[in-house]
């Protein structure tokens, strides 16, 4: 499938969402234009503004309900390639299928739409993630690749329901979207290929609409968390997992669709591994002004981060290229950015 081409018309759906939001900033700056879908105008003159104003070559469409049937069919018409990154995510959902349904219907609606509404579509990338791909029984060290398929969240929420953790209703919704991802294009063969981007944990600076620090999306409100002197040293070395910059995610996507040899393939867009404590470290060697941040331990960064499982990205940096940024960089940018914002 030949990759797309500078000038390209892009839909970007979900754009006023954290990691949608920079993809659509990524793929304006590499000179592709964007159609992003919003589910209310508000959202979508906010995001106009961030992506450019009047100049920049953004237009958006309102989607209101990405579950319902032919969401999309107004959408697709015209661009070339679509970035599907619309899915929730968070935490509180009493039944799994308050999380499964937007993410299942949602990818294979836009799947529907594109086949019956425009023939010219060359590629679908879709936001998966490493929730498609960990097992949540395994133990270090372990490696995951993009081999690997989630084997017990589905279960879980089949057998327990409402009384399923939230972590398993969340990575049921991101496998069931991805696997059904891969079967329409398996069993319907249209004329577009696909390509899945799997990040772990995504942090850095926001640019979607976001009112308050009540407001966050999940990941970064848990950063605001250690930068605003919510945690103490008892917290110490503090969740963390793998993470991932939101502006290589962004990159990876628009390299996804440009990239000839990406159709077909999922990718892990993986850092490794961190910990709170290695926001603590960061935060107190740039900004001691904030003395509520715990100190962190700088010379436990690497024994305390070996004790995690890991989400190989190496395929990411091999095929679509991406240099991804360290973590001292990230952390620096997403605490500067939540200060002004906020005035933490």
């Amino acid at each position: 499938m030949p990759a797309i081409s500078k000038g390209d018309f892009i839909l970007v759906t979900g754009v006023s969402g954290y990691i949608a939001a920079h993809a659509a900033e990524s793929f304006l700056n590499a000179g592709y234009p964007v159609r992003g879908t919003v589910r209310s105008k508000e959202k979508g003159e906010y995001m106009s503004k961030v992506l450019g104003g009047k100049e920049a070559k953004f237009e958006y469409v309102i989607v209101e309900d990405i579950g319902d049937d032919n969401a999309f069919d107004e959408a697709v018409k015209g661009v070339d390639a679509i970035a599907h990154m619309a899915s929730p995510f968070h935490f509180n959902a009493d039944e799994p299928e308050e999380l499964i349904r937007p993410a299942v219907n949602g990818t294979v609606g836009i799947l529907k739409s594109a086949k019956k509404n425009n023939p010219k579509v060359k590629r679908v990338v879709i936001t998966s993630s490493v929730a498609a791909i960990m097992d949540s029984t395994a133990k270090p060290p372990k490696t995951f690749t993009e081999a690997d398929w989630n084997p017990i969240s589905i279960k879980e929420c089949e057998e327990k329901g409402r009384d399923a953790a939230p972590g398993d209703k969340y990575r049921a919704s991101k496998t069931l979207a991805e696997k059904a991802f891969w079967k329409y294009i398996d069993d319907e063969k249209p004329s577009f290929d696909g390509a899945t981007i799997n990040p772990p944990l995504v942090l850095g600076p926001i640019i979607h609409p976001c009112d308050s620090p009540d407001s966050l999306n999940t990941s970064v409100a848990a950063f605001y968390g250690w930068l605003a002197g919510q945690k103490t040293e008892k917290d110490l070395p503090g969740p963390g997992g793998n993470f991932i910059d939101v502006r290589d995610v962004a990159k990876a996507h628009v390299r996804a669709l440009e990239v000839e040899e990406a159709g077909g393939e999922r990718f892990i867009v993986g850092n490794g591994p961190f910990s709170g404590n290695d926001y603590c470290v960061i935060l107190n060697k740039e900004y001691p002004d904030q003395p509520k941040v715990p100190k962190g331990d700088p010379n436990a960064r690497e024994e305390i981060n070996s004790g995690s499982l890991v989400f190989d990205g190496a395929k990411c940096t091999k095929i679509l290229g991406i240099k991804y940024t360290p973590i001292e960089t990230t952390v620096k940018d997403m605490a500067a950015n939540l200060k002004e914002k906020f005035n933490v």
